[in-house]
């Protein structure tokens, strides 16, 4: 499992989004100590403390609505899933005071660990189709990988999920080059 760099809400949905990954065997990669490895790195450190395993396929829900958006055919598919994602958590965005700080609740009263990561996850994707156009979001271009990325650069090139991903493919793109050579 390979978790965003970034530790915002738009990371934790690209971490969640990207527990199913086919270059694993099995590619299922949630079960319970990942799951709180995953909220631990997001700082949701009680939600990782309450985390069971009957979280899990609530949990799985919202990876495939997070996917589905990232794989839909048009804009308008992409915020009809984010916004049932959203509706279903019961995502109201609401400033509260933690720890120091301040930091947004999606939602209100106690919530479940499926509609924290569905609530933070829709607003936050639907946020990036408003401000940044729906082409932030990505598909891993090294096959087979099937990771989903929000390209944050300023020229709009991310192709891979991660370094690994691009590693990979300028190896076997060079290893291709190599052998188109000799031929």
């Amino acid at each position: 499992m390979i978790l965003a760099d970034e530790k915002d809400s738009i990371g934790l949905a690209v971490s969640v989004a990207n527990t199913w990954d086919v270059l694993n065997d099995p590619p299922e990669l949630l079960n319970v100590e990942r799951l709180q490895i995953l909220l631990r790195w997001f700082e949701l450190d009680e939600a990782a403390a309450a985390a069971t395993e009957s979280d899990l396929p609530a949990i799985r829900d919202v990876r495939t609505r997070i996917r589905r958006a990232f794989e839909a055919a048009s804009v308008g598919d992409a915020v009809e899933e984010l916004n049932t994602l959203a509706r279903r958590a019961g995502a109201v965005p609401q400033l509260e005071r933690e720890d120091a700080g301040w930091a947004f609740r999606y939602g209100v009263g106690r919530r479940t660990i499926a509609q924290e990561l569905g609530g933070r996850s829709a607003v936050a994707l639907l946020e990036v189709i408003e401000q940044g156009g729906w082409d932030r979001f990505g598909l891993c271009a090294a096959a087979p990988c099937c990771c989903v990325y929000v390209d944050r650069s300023r020229n709009r090139s991310r192709r891979y999920c991660c370094n690994l991903c691009a590693d990979r493919a300028t190896q076997a793109a060079a290893r291709r080059r190599k052998r188109e050579r000799a031929a």
